[in-house]
Order: C-alpha cells, then structure tokens, then sequence
C-alpha cells in the first residue's frame, strides 16, 4: 500500500473559471481517497478559504489554508507594460500568525497591487513572512521561468532568494508532473537543485478538477473564462488531463525514485496547525458615558423612552417585555449590537432621511422599537422577539435598515468615519453558473446552433431546478437528450460545471464592521468602482465572528421622501409619517378598487386583483395581503376572503381561535406556528422557534425529535392524537410558504403610506414616482397612463417650466427634462440651475447663447425640440429647421465672450449687438401634422404625451377588449384574451414547415 500523500497545491471554483473543484465535492473525494491532509492554494485569492475549511473538518480530512499568491515582477506599484507579468509562488498557513499574515497579504494584493492581476512583492513577502511556508509553485514559478528562460543559474539565484525569504526549511521546491513537455527538465533541475542549496522538495499535483473524466469539462470552463471556441486552436488550454486530485498511489507511481518528496507533503501538513475559532462574536466597541456598561447604557435608553412611545403610566405587558429582551439581549451578549445599529439609525435620522418602519424579524422586537430601530409598535401587533433572538438557537440578530436609495452612501460613510475604515468593509458576494448558464455557456463553446441551446435551456423549469432534477421532472427533455447526442454532451458537461462560482461582486447590502483591522480576520478586495469589500460571502463572514449588518437602499423611501417635499411646497401641508392615522377612508377606496400602481408592494396586477377580493378595510387586512400573495400562500387566499366577508370559520381547536382569527383560520404567518406550538403542546417561545425554524428549513433530524415532543404535549393539554396529528400535519404544509409577521407588518405600513399619499395627494406622489424610474421608459409609460386614469394631465417637456425631473406645476404633472431619451440628467440639471440664475428663456437662440456646448449638445438640443420642449416659441417644424443654426449661433457667441472680441485694429463693443442676440428667424415650412409629432415624442420620450393616436377610438376597444397589454403576464398559459393596441412593427415569417406566420409588436393603447 503506497504511503499516505498530502495535496498541498490545489484550485477550488473559487479560482474563477479556472478552477472546477466544488468544495463540498472535493472535502468528500479527498475523504475517499484517504487522503490525510489538503491545501486551498486558490489564485490570488482566499474567497473558499472558511468554506473549505469547514467541509474538510466535517469530512474528517485536515484542512491547510494558503494562496497562490501572483508575484509582481517589481514593485506591486508598479504599473508600466512591464509590470503585466507576474510569476507565481505557493504560501501555506502554518500556524495562527501565519494565517492572519496571509489575510493582509493576500488583502494588499488587491488593494495596493492590483494590476490586471492581485500582486505582492519582496517588501511585502518580507513583511508577511513569519508564520507562512512557501513553495516554488508550477510552471509559472520563478523558479521554473528562470529554468526555462534563463538557465540553472538564474534559477539558483531564484531558488536562493526565496529560501533567505522565508528561512531554512520554510521554503520547498515543488515537482509536478502532468505529462507536459517541460516538466522533466524543470523537474531534473529543481532536483539538482534542491541537494545544491539544501532545499526540501515536495511532489504537488496543481489539481483543478476532481476526476480524470471531468478535464473535458475544465476545458470547456478555461473556454468560457476566454470567451473561445472549443474549436479554437489558440486558445488557452492545459495540454493534458492530469491536473485532477490524484490517489496517494497515483502520485507515488509519478514519482518512484523521489519518495522523500512525497513524504515532505506529511511533514508540511504536520507543520499547519491552523485552528480557526469560529463563531464567535466580536463586536466593534461602542463607547458608552461614564457610570454605564453596555446592558447598562441599553437599558437606560429603552426606559428613557417607554413614556414616550406608550404615555404614562406605562403599561405593565410593555415594562414586562422590555425586561424579558433585554434579559436575552444581555444573556447572549449583544447590547453593544443594539447600540450600535440604534446609534446609525439616529444619526440618518438627525440627518433628515426617512428610514423605513421596519424590516424583517427585527420588527418584533420591543427593544428596536424604544431606540427607534423600528416603527411599528410589535406589542400591538402581537409580534415575536424570539424570531430575532433566540437563546435555544445562538446565532447573531439580523437586523436589516431601509434607507433611501440616493442616501445610502451618506449613512455607509458615517459608519465608515466612526469605527474606522480599516475596521469596515462591505460583504463579498458570488453569482454561480445556474443550469440554463451553464447550458447557454457550454452551448456556445462547443459550437452548437444557438437556436438548439435556447430550446434545451427553456426546458429547465425554474431558476433554482438542476440539470438533474430538469432530467428527471422534463420528459422533453429526456427525449431530446436521447435522441440528441450533441444535446447529450451539452447537458453532460453543463452538469459537471452547474453550480460553480464564476463571478465575485459586491453584496446589494451587507455591511461588516469589526472591532480590529477587518485584515486581521478576513481578506479583502477592491472593485472597480473602489468599494472596498470582504472576499469571504456573507455566511465565512458571520461564521469568523464579525457583525453583518444590511444597509437596503430602498427606492420608494426616496419616492416618499420626494412625495413629502412636494406636499409641503404645493401644500403648505407638513406630514408625519409617524402619527399619520391608520383609518384614512380614502386609503382603504383606493386599496379596494385595486388601484394601486406604484403603490409598494401591491401594485402588481395579481396584488390588484387580491385587494379587489379582499377589501381591506383595516391595516392589518393589508400586513395578511403582504404575506398572502405569494405562490404558496396564495392557494389560501379564497379563504381568506371568504373568512374577510362573513364565512363561517371552523378550528380544530378553541384555543386556536385567538391565535388564527386575525387570518381566518388561515395559518399564515410563523410566528402563528410559534404560537401554537406554544399554546397547544406547552412549548416555551424559545423552544417554538426552533420548531418553526425546522419546519422551514425541513430539517429532518430536528423534525424527528420535535414531533413526538409536540404531539405528546397536544395530548397532555387534551387535545386528542388524531387531532394533534392533523394540527401537526397543518403545520408542516403551512412551513413550505409561512411569511414572517413582522416583516409583514413593516413592509405593510410603507404599503400604506404610499397607499395613503397617492389616495389624499396623487400628483406629488405619482411625479415622485416618476422622478425614480424616468429612466426607464416602459415603467414612465405606466405610470403615465395611471395619472391620466385618475384625470391627472401630464405636460410635456417645457423649456420653462419643466424641472430635471417630473414636477406638480399648478396640479398638474411636468415630464422632466432628464426624462427624454439619450440626453442626460446633469444637462437637465443645467438647464433648470441658468434658469433659475438668470429668468426664463426668451426662445430656441436665447437658450443656445446661455447654455455652453458642454452642458447642452447640438444633438441635445435637437432632441429638446423634438420631445416639443419649444413648443412655447414656435411651429416644431420650424424650429427644427433652425435649431443646428441656433447652437452654432450660441457656441460662436459664447467662444466671443470667453476670448474677448479683438480685432485688427482695436476692440470692438463691449456689449453684443442687438442683432447678435436676436432669435433666428423661423422659416415658412409646413408644419408637422398631429401623427408625425405624436411619432417624435414616443421616439424621443418613450411614450405618447400630449396625445395619443387611439384615443378616439377609447371607447370601442373598451367595448371590444378583455385585457390591457401589460396584464398578459397574470394571465394563465394559453388562455384567450382580446388586447388592442398600435402595431409599431411587423415582419413575415416562413417556418420550418413552409407556413407562413406574422410577429407583429403592439404598443400599449395607454401608453
């Protein structure tokens, strides 16, 4: 039997595209093999590291952390064409100082090194050495380069450095062989160099793949890392199938007569001795005045304001739940949590940002709502804190913010400033090659008709379906694969690389702050618009102890924001969103009439639909519509109605009665599952949690101990075995789909308030909504035809009265000037700002002397005149005809101004003549009918506005219609419908069987 070997040169996924090795995969394969000890040697980067830590712990094989790291051929400053290349060298972790020195190392690498690639050099290597074991690395070695270029000399010159650099046996000269052409010379040389210098060798292997039979699909991934062909001689490749994770057998026959080479793998593994500590917290510090502790200060500012959020006296359910979190709160040692988050929330708030009422499961908490966390009162609502923080369940609280969406920055460099920019970092995220990605991406590699890909990845049934459950659920997809063997292969390889890491960005939210230089736990890295972010994802980071914190900016907090600012400027109204009554009748018609474009989370048309069904009439009617209308709950929803309008609501037991009447005897929402658990089978909160949590996240062996628990708790309370049977049966159903309430309630009161402003204010409310999509035209369309349905005129681009955005001008709404197609916000903004300065424009050739070319284009103002923004001052026709002149004109009177008018013989006025500011002459050309100028708007402007073309016929498609065009997406598959609408463009098609079909695109009749 051959002796135990150690991979220690390896590539996970996490070498993007490069590597194919999926961590799970490989902690199970190395497990098989017996294969003792294994290293994460990743190019550049240490992304998998805490993943592939943890799975080969579980799978009993040791884990050895390290980095491939690129070395830069001068100084990782440098940045000249030279600089491109890089060599590389192989760096193990061999103890706890040599890990966190690899973590700066590999984080400097990007944040000081990078060029084209993550480099370090000497001075940082210097630096970092203590604790590291390096190696010579592969082909791309420094070694290996100067044994091929340059000669034995230059390579013992290389060989030397890097020994002095890490000490005596701390430095090993790797020997591969994957049956390339230059590995025997390189491998005879690092042989006699090794006995020269007193250098240990080590046989690694560069594994990239799991399995021989898996290089085709290697290939193909180095394929599309390249953007190549299969086909493509050129292209990058590995020029054989050995670079997978070989046997301790395979390895000993490739190296036969160097046995001591296999043997140092043992004796580097030995020497790694990194033990990671995870999940343990550690919070950033929080100063607190003098006389307090954490659970001290916490505690002050939540009785400071129970008077204020409940009034005097207190009462007594409040003074009781705030003891009973902050007991747990203190417990589990997160008081410096809560002040932390408390404190960001005031400072956004000092600074005049509304934040959203409250999000996720941190709206149950009594706690949030006394430091204002939160909006939402949880002890009205009847919401659960265990839900946020359970003792029986450790993990850290998860408290989300809403900000803003064009303020979230502000608040992420307040944090920044306060803790340190060492000390925060946002969170690292990975986009995965999903099965219809992968089948697209093989696809193209290997040649196959695109038409042939499309089909076969539209048999894939959903986003989140493998290849392999598509293949077992798709009997077409079966046949084609049979029948298909070019389908076969695709399907094949497209399996092999499904799932594997190929892109790193930056999460949409989270936020990590810690209590030392975040290098010091994890590695980072910089993107190309400078954030600096984590390389571990979410789940590594919370796993190495750090706080995670999300910072959502949410669009429609802008959209009320906005909405606020206009009420108040056309008003003279002052809302606040914190006393606004939750009665408002107007509210409640506009819910129940379904009309709730643009209104948050409601405006879809099944929402509309469901509203329409239900009739809130009360506010928790709209937190039940939140969390009903989603795929699983909504087969409930008939209920619901039912039970809204007057059904008889029948329960399986009394007790049930206060727990499900707010539903109908729906089970809708987890913490109602808490709740029964609790009151059925004498759970305690903590306990009902888990259960909750189990039935979620189906967790099998926690189910399996929870059930009898739980049923023989039913049976002690008097409830019969059949019926607790079924109650548990009920349960479980319900946890394939369950909402949390609190989430609900949070997202449910910004539904309303949007609800309410667009009721009682529909032109503030409908221009602040479409301010934030104005850049996309299919929704400005929309939203359009919503004003007008609600009698509200929207006026064109006007030069003069027109803002940046869309604006209420006496009651009515402002197309805004950065809404018209290709011209910009920053030259709307220039317009509205000379305005403002110097008064309105006199006409087209005022406006191009006062304007400068660089903030309004020639082409910029030909598109004002088509999107009729001059209207004002002429026939469009013939403001066409002149507006090239005009800005000519301005361009030439603005260079006049800018360099003097000199001439010849002396200066000439001062002042422009009157002639030189008069308006262009407008010439006598027919004008543009009412079609040809409806036709420019919808090119310039995305839609029609000061008409439309089928407004005429409104009432015969009335009559003649069953459904809008923008409704056909909540129609069932195949189900007739009669749209009508304006045909834009039309083209013949002959098909394969010599039928002749039309494809026609109808413009919406409301847009």
């Amino acid at each position: 039997m051959p002796a135990p070997f150690a991979h220690l040169h390896l590539h996970t996924e996490y070498s993007l595209l490069d590597g194919a090795c999926r961590i799970a995969d490989l902690a199970t394969r190395a497990a098989e093999l017996e294969i003792p000890a294994l290293a994460i040697t990743d190019h550049g980067v240490m992304y998998g590291a805490i993943d592939f830590y943890k799975a080969c712990e579980k799978a009993g094989v040791k884990p050895i952390l390290g980095c491939e790291v690129y070395v830069a051929a001068r100084s990782r400053h440098d940045r000249e064409p030279q600089d491109r290349t890089s060599t590389h060298l192989t760096l193990l972790a061999e103890n706890p100082q040599g890990y966190r020195n690899l973590l700066r190392l590999v984080s400097q690498a990007h944040l000081e090194g990078f060029y084209y690639k993550p480099r370090v050099d000497f001075e940082l290597l210097n630096d970092c050495r203590e604790g590291l074991i390096g190696m010579s690395a592969c082909l791309q070695g420094a070694v290996a380069q100067a044994i091929l270029e340059q000669g034995e000399q230059a390579a013992e010159r290389e060989a030397a450095r890097l020994r002095e650099l890490f000490g005596a046996g701390n430095f090993y000269l790797e020997l591969m062989d994957h049956r390339l052409p230059q590995q025997p010379r390189v491998n005879t040389a690092v042989r006699e160099l090794s006995e020269r210098l007193r250098i240990p060798v080590v046989a690694t292997n560069d594994a990239h793949y799991l399995n021989r039979e898996d290089a085709e699909a290697h290939d193909i991934l180095l394929c599309i890392q390249t953007q190549a062909n299969l086909s493509d001689p050129t292209r990058m490749r590995f020029g054989s199938e050995e670079f997978y994770l070989k046997s301790s057998s395979e390895m000993a026959a490739l190296f036969p007569d160097c046995p001591e080479a296999l043997a140092n793998t043992l004796e580097v593994a030995d020497r790694c001795t990194v033990k990671l500590q995870l999940g343990k917290l550690m919070l950033p510090h929080f100063e607190v005045p003098a006389g307090y502790d954490l659970g001290g200060y916490l505690r002050h500012l939540c009785e400071e304001q129970l008077p204020v959020r409940y009034g005097t006296p207190v009462p007594r359910e409040a003074i009781e739940r705030l003891d009973y979190e902050l007991q747990i709160i203190e417990q589990t040692n997160y008081s410096g949590y809560f002040l932390i988050v408390a404190d960001f929330v005031q400072e956004a708030k000092r600074r005049g940002m509304l934040l959203g009422p409250g999000r996720g499961s941190a709206t149950g908490s009594i706690v949030s709502y006394l430091l204002g966390i939160i909006d939402v009162d949880p002890l009205r609502y009847n919401l659960i804190f265990e839900r946020l923080l359970n003792p029986e369940r450790v993990s850290p609280p998860d408290i989300d913010m809403d900000f803003p969406d064009d303020r979230r920055k502000e608040i992420l460099e307040y944090v920044t400033e306060k803790y340190g920019r060492e000390q925060v970092a946002q969170v690292g995220t990975f986009n995965t090659l999903g099965a219809r990605a992968a089948i697209r991406d093989v696809g193209r590699v290997l040649g196959v008709p695109l038409e042939l890909v499309d089909r076969v990845a539209k048999l894939i049934p959903g986003v989140k379906t493998t290849i392999a459950q598509a293949l077992e659920q798709v009997p077409d997809l079966q046949a084609l694969a049979r029948e298909n063997p070019q389908v076969a292969r695709v399907l094949d390889l497209a399996r092999r690389l499904e799932g594997v890491a190929r892109h790193a960005s930056v999460h949409a939210a989270a936020v990590v702050i810690s209590d030392r230089p975040l290098t010091e736990y994890v590695p980072l890295r910089g993107d190309k618009d400078g954030v600096v972010c984590t390389q571990y994802a979410m789940d590594p980071v919370v796993d190495v102890g750090l706080v995670k914190m999300d910072f959502l900016g949410l669009k429609t907090l802008t959209v009320i924001s906005r909405t606020l600012e206009s009420i108040q400027r056309n008003h003279r109204v002052a809302i606040d969103l914190d006393h606004l009554p939750l009665d408002d009748h107007k509210t409640y018609e506009l819910l129940s009439r379904g009309d709730t474009v643009a209104v948050f989370q409601l405006e879809s048309e099944g929402m509309r639909a469901l509203l329409r069904d239900l009739q809130p009439a009360k506010f928790e009617h709209i937190i039940a519509a939140v969390a009903l209308y989603r795929p699983g709950p909504m087969q409930h929803a008939p209920t619901f109605c039912a039970g809204r309008h007057g059904a008889t609501v029948e329960y399986l037991d009394p007790r049930l009665r206060p727990i499900l009447e707010e539903t109908y005897g729906v089970i809708l929402y987890q913490e109602q599952v808490m709740q029964i658990a609790q009151v059925m089978a004498d759970f305690p909160m903590t306990q009902a949690e888990v259960i909750m949590r189990a039935m979620g996240k189906k967790d099998a062996e926690k189910m399996a101990r929870l059930k009898p628990q739980f049923i023989e708790g039913c049976v002690a309370g008097g409830l019969e075995r059949s019926i607790a049977e079924e109650l548990f049966h009920r349960m479980e159903t319900f946890s394939n789909y369950g909402f949390n309430k609190s989430h609900a309630a949070g997202y449910g009161l910004i539904a309303y308030w949007t609800a309410y402003l667009k009721a009682n204010y529909p032109a503030e409310f409908l221009a602040a909504h479409l301010s934030t999509v104005m850049d996309r035209s299919e929704e400005v369309a929309v939203a359009v035809a919503d004003a007008r349905r609600l009698g509200l005129r929207v006026l064109p681009p006007s030069i003069n009265r027109s803002e940046a955005t869309f604006d209420v001008f006496e009651g009515q709404i402002t197309f805004g000037l950065g809404a018209i197609k290709n011209f910009g916000v920053q030259s709307a903004e220039a317009i509205v700002a000379e305005r403002g300065a110097n008064g309105p424009f006199q006409g087209i050739g005022d406006f191009c002397r006062r304007l400068p070319a660089d903030k309004v284009t020639k082409a910029g103002v030909r598109l004002l005149v088509e999107a009729g923004a001059f209207d004002e001052f002429g026939e469009r026709n013939a403001l066409l005809t002149v507006c090239e002149q005009a800005a000519s004109a301005g361009q030439r009177h603005q260079l006049d101004q800018a360099v003097g008018r000199i001439s010849l013989f002396g200066p000439i006025e001062e002042e422009p003549s009157d002639q030189a500011l008069a308006e262009p002459t407008l010439p006598s050309v027919p004008p543009l009918s009412e079609q040809e100028k409806l036709q420019m708007e919808r090119q310039v402007l995305g839609l029609y506005v000061s008409a439309h073309p089928l407004e005429k016929n409104e009432d015969v498609i009335r009559r003649h219609t069953t459904a809008r065009l923008e409704d056909l997406p909540e129609f069932p598959h195949r189900a007739p419908v009669a749209v009508a609408g304006l045909v834009q463009e039309s083209r013949r098609h002959v098909t394969k069987n010599g039928a002749l079909m039309m494809y026609a695109t109808l413009v919406r009749v409301a847009s």
